[in-house]
């Protein structure tokens, strides 16, 4: 009889079954990459037939492509691969606001369906079945169409909401605030803040794990951080001075200039010379005019006849104002009813000569406005404080001369006012009536340009020069339709998962709550919430994800995202693949970033058992 050794018998690899199940996944994973490179030498070869690019060479091209919506400087002259990062940044811009707000409408909507209260309790249940069995491409071409595009007045005269905030059809615009002149020597502070943050933190840890006592030791790890940062501010701020390369070319025609790094020192800017963004300036115009005629619009669905409109002017930005009416036939047959003076105004016939408006006299015998009666506003001692935008560029109304409009034009006869002439920039804000031949010794307009002094940071409040915003930060009206639809589309999946997971709880929690002594606030607070968390939050990085992809029906709102521009990309280039990668990628490197952040904070509050 053989004796076993003692040593155990080794097992063939063709018997061992985890040498089989390795083997078993190399073999597969070869095949599907031999898969892959056929399948790629297939579609290179049929591209190359066709005359398409199969590579990404064409990233280098100039793109020619122009994007209203642009986190980061960019112009079509610039490569393809830039316009790709706009619209990846647009994407990513869009989906970290909509998530955050998708949360918290999400959490809310949850918990009224939870209420005791019944009529929150039946909002909360008709929001959810009505809204979540909408189609989302319905939902963006309603908010996009229906509302933001028409509920909001105009652009030349906004909604000004506290703060500085600017709301109208071209969307909503709020002050922001940009480095200064002392920025760069903030930094060293701010960074020394956060080192100091951290160390605090880590310590109050200690202290209060070694006193086995409850405590936070967030309050006192910012607090020492808000120290040290606000001290650096005012360093930083008071050491500040103004770049002596710094300068201002101003055209006073055009009502425009723009800061840049005037490196020769002539005070114009020469080719080469660079744009110098977010400068503090003061725009400073004696003594102005600017001509406005009256037109009739349709507004917020609304017709408003007669109505005259001037840039948008702030209360503090002018010593006096003086409207008058052009043409001695019109003077007399008109008055001005300020509406939101020296903004709008309506025209109207003083038929009762108590120079009052009354209602009615804004409209002529068939019940139609005036329209082209124009209009001069002279307006003295205007000043507005400003900040270039990131390209440099500054901008105030287009004013005129005061004296250079023409008293008697070509007379408009009564019966072509109504429905006679168009309504646009042009004439909305007025054009310049003089001749090109006008005289040398004509009035000018004196305007004084200055940089302002800066601390760290530089406030920027938005403004309405012409027919845009300026200064501030804004978000677009193609932006606003698509982020409340994604919100509001994604807050209803939210709002059944919140309400899940608390369900999910044991009631035993509240019932041994109560037998505690808490209220009912603390209850749901302190013992019901953060249980539902980590039941909550695992489904909840589905829907962010959700939000993500679905940010790719934005043609639908005309908002530029990666999909967007890459569809246009692929119609310039040809290079449908390679573009359909770059779109897979784009996806795939944000749903990675919601997905490694999001677990990290799962299994910090995941419970840990013994």
């Amino acid at each position: 009889m053989k004796q076993a050794s003692g040593t155990p018998e080794r097992i063939p690899f063709w018997r061992n079954v985890k040498t089989l199940g390795l083997l078993a996944q190399v073999i597969f994973t070869l095949v599907v990459l031999t898969a892959i490179v056929i399948l790629w030498n297939n579609v290179a070869s049929a591209l190359a037939r066709s005359s398409l690019p199969a590579d990404f060479s064409w990233l280098t091209s100039r793109a020619g492509l122009p994007i209203g919506e642009r986190p980061i400087p960019y112009t079509p002259d610039d490569p393809y691969w830039r316009a790709l990062l706009i619209g990846f940044l647009n994407t990513l811009k869009i989906a970290l606001v909509g998530v955050i707000l998708a949360s918290i409408l999400g959490v809310l909507v949850g918990l009224a369906r939870l209420s005791n209260n019944w009529l929150l309790r039946q909002i909360g249940t008709w929001y959810v079945e009505i809204l979540r069995n909408t189609p989302l491409s319905v939902q963006i071409i309603f908010w996009f169409t229906a509302a933001i595009a028409t509920l909001p007045p105009t652009i030349s005269a906004p909604i000004r909401l506290p703060g500085g905030i600017l709301f109208s059809n071209r969307g909503l615009a709020f002050p922001a605030i940009y480095p200064g002149f002392g920025f760069t020597a903030w930094l060293p502070w701010l960074l020394g803040a956060i080192i100091l943050f951290a160390v605090i933190l880590v310590m109050r840890r200690r202290q209060i794990r070694a006193s086995e006592r409850p405590g936070l030791a967030w309050p006192y790890a910012l607090a020492g951080m808000l120290v040290v940062a606000a001290s650096g501010y005012l360093v930083a701020s008071q050491q500040a001075t103004i770049p002596s390369t710094v300068a201002v070319d101003f055209v006073t025609e055009r009502g425009r200039g723009v800061t840049f790094t005037d490196t020769n020192g002539n005070g114009e800017r020469d080719r080469g010379e660079s744009a110098y963004g977010h400068v503090p300036v003061t725009v400073t115009v004696p003594e102005a005019a600017i001509e406005a005629r009256s037109s009739n619009l349709v507004e917020q669905r609304q017709v408003k006849p007669s109505v005259i409109r001037f840039p948008v002017i702030e209360e503090g930005e002018y010593d006096t104002f003086d409207i008058r009416i052009l043409g001695e036939s019109d003077r007399e047959r008109f008055s001005i009813h300020w509406i939101d003076a020296p903004v709008s105004g309506v025209v109207f016939e003083d038929r009762n000569n108590d120079g009052v408006w009354q209602e009615g006299e804004e409209l002529d015998a068939q019940g139609e406005g005036f329209q082209g009666v124009r209009t001069v506003l002279t307006v003295t001692g205007f000043q507005r404080d400003l900040v270039s935008d990131r390209d440099g560029a500054v901008r105030i109304p287009n004013f005129d001369p005061v004296g250079t409009q023409a008293e008697n034009v070509e007379e408009i006869e009564d019966a072509g006012r109504s429905g006679a002439g168009g309504f646009g920039p042009s004439n909305l804000f007025g054009a310049n009536a003089a001749s090109d031949d006008e005289p040398s010794d004509a009035p000018t307009l004196d305007t004084v340009v200055d940089i302002r002094p800066s601390g760290a940071l530089v406030w920027s409040p938005p403004s309405v020069p012409v027919s845009n915003y300026t200064g501030g930060f804004r978000f677009t009206a193609s932006y606003l339709a698509l982020l409340l639809a994604l919100v509001i589309y994604t807050a209803t999946f939210i709002a059944e998962i919140t309400r899940a997971g608390i369900m999910a709880v044991p009631k035993g929690q509240t019932e041994a709550a109560k037998a505690l002594g808490l209220s009912g606030r603390q209850t749901f607070s302190l013992v019901i919430f953060p249980q539902a968390v980590r039941i909550i939050l695992p489904p909840m990085i589905s829907q962010y994800l959700n939000l993500t992809k679905n940010s790719s029906l934005a043609p639908l709102a005309a908002y530029a995202e990666i999909f967007a521009i890459s569809a246009v990309v692929a119609n310039q280039t040809g290079a449908s693949v390679p573009v359909t990668i770059l779109i897979i990628v784009s996806y795939l490197i944000i749903s990675w970033f919601f997905s490694v952040v999001l677990n990290i904070v799962n299994a910090r509050m995941a419970i840990v058992e013994r």
